[in-house]
């Protein structure tokens, strides 16, 4: 998981304390979501913990099944695709912001699980990397989504991928508040460009910009920064599955001009 540009951890402090109070046997604990869109929201932190013994969504069997070789599963929160991975046979290296997702992902049994982002695992090359539960929206911004996909390259391996997941934030509102959809499209922003803040007990953490794309907006910034991309599959709510593919050939030669 990520926040905010000045302090990536800051804003999910509350998350990463529910988490393990969850993990340690508080199953009623919930974690307050508030943001610039919605009312405030009690979500269950069992929402986000995932046990082993809840299916998981059909977005996300999918995509795990579209998973190959050696993963990254960047920003695993507390560690359930990972496990699901590593039941498959994949090799997996979890990692995310939080230290109490990390002691978690670990208790729970993912062989190699580290705290940080992409400089965790500065130097090592996957097959796939994997950010779900939304994992794009850490990127906050169109230009941070840009930048992560420039990123990305250095640590996927010749026609490695990227499984991701997202949601049209306009066919969301279209479906609950038109009316409130039709007040955002005219503000001078991306309308799937919001602000979250998180609250747990006592504990609240400051306010994080966070991005819903839609598929045809990561179709462009992704076929911009070099992938193949294709939506995999759509659900409900707007939400959808992306495969982001970089080409074979033009990845190695990029890679022996730099060398």
């Amino acid at each position: 998981m990520a926040a905010n540009r000045t302090d990536p951890a800051a804003g999910w402090a509350p998350l990463g304390a529910a988490l393990l109070a969850y993990h340690r046997g508080e199953r009623d604990a919930e974690v307050i979501v508030a943001s610039d869109v919605w009312e405030d929201e009690p979500t269950p932190a069992a929402a986000f913990y995932r046990p082993d013994d809840a299916p998981l969504p059909e977005l996300d069997r999918t995509a795990l099944a579209h998973c190959r070789g050696r993963v990254l599963d960047l920003g695993a929160g507390a560690g359930r695709h990972a496990l699901e991975l590593q039941r498959a046979g994949h090799q997996v290296v979890a990692v995310d912001l939080l230290p109490e997702a990390v002691e978690i992902m670990r208790d729970r049994g993912v062989a190699d699980a580290r705290r940080g982002g992409l400089d965790a695992v500065h130097g090592e090359v996957f097959d796939t990397v994997l950010m779900l539960m939304h994992g794009l929206g850490v990127t906050g911004t169109l230009r941070g989504l840009g930048e992560l996909l420039e990123a990305l390259p250095p640590v996927l391996a010749a026609g490695g991928r990227l499984v991701c997941d997202s949601a049209d934030l306009a066919a969301v509102l279209e479906d609950e508040s038109p009316e409130l959809r039709r007040e955002l499209a005219g503000a001078d922003r991306y309308l799937g460009e919001v602000e979250f803040g998180l609250r747990f007990g006592v504990l609240e953490g400051p306010p994080y910009p966070w991005l819903f794309v839609d598929p045809e907006g990561l179709s462009i910034i992704g076929e911009a920064a070099g992938y193949d991309v294709t939506i995999a599959a759509q659900g409900s709510r707007g939400a959808f599955l992306a495969v982001l593919t970089l080409p074979q050939t033009d990845h190695l030669q990029d890679l022996e001009e730099q060398s």
